[in-house]
């Protein structure tokens, strides 16, 4: 939480906040069941991993749609989309734009072997509200990074991510519709 303050806390305020409706988290989780071949709630839970599934799947999506909804372009359709697999991307004027969700309180990991595409980085606050801290180029993605010491850092060529003050903020980017 020290370097989630350190580095973002300053920023907090000025990063728009996107809340789901109940309508939203029952679309996805009923999404996620679909996929599970689950036929209801009580069954997602009783599962752990249909329950991490969620979980994973309530943060990537959800940081996706936050991005969409403040932009005002059109949601992502459940039905068409392969959750197993599933890393949030956005079109944005014609390119892919990453979609990197992290948990509040935490710095984002990223790998950096897969830093091919600009990033918009949004928090993850609880499981619908969501907070976006802006687009970040490839070049201040790979410009930012500094060693972390988190266990799953080290399998894996992951660095935490520290340069919010360089990002620009989602009401800047322009977006042909």
């Amino acid at each position: 939480m020290k370097l989630f303050l350190k580095y973002i806390g300053e920023f907090l305020r000025t990063y728009p906040q996107i809340r789901f409706t109940r309508n939203d988290e029952i679309l996805i989780r009923e999404s996620v069941m679909k996929h599970l071949g689950l036929d209801n709630l009580n069954q997602l839970r009783d599962r752990y991993e249909g329950q991490a599934f969620f979980e994973k799947t309530m943060m990537n999506v959800g940081g996706l749609i936050s991005i969409q909804k403040h932009l005002n372009l059109p949601i992502v359709d459940f039905t068409t989309i392969n959750l197993k697999d599933f890393q949030p991307k956005i079109n944005l004027n014609g390119d892919l734009v990453d979609v990197h969700v992290f948990e509040f309180g935490s710095l984002p990991l990223i790998n950096i072997d897969n830093i091919k595409r600009p990033v918009f980085f949004v928090i993850k606050k609880d499981h619908i509200t969501f907070t976006i801290c802006g687009l970040a180029t490839k070049d201040v993605v790979r410009e930012n990074l500094e060693r972390t010491h988190i266990e799953k850092s080290s399998t894996v060529n992951n660095m935490s991510f520290i340069g919010f003050k360089h990002l620009k903020h989602i009401d800047t980017v322009a977006v042909n519709k």
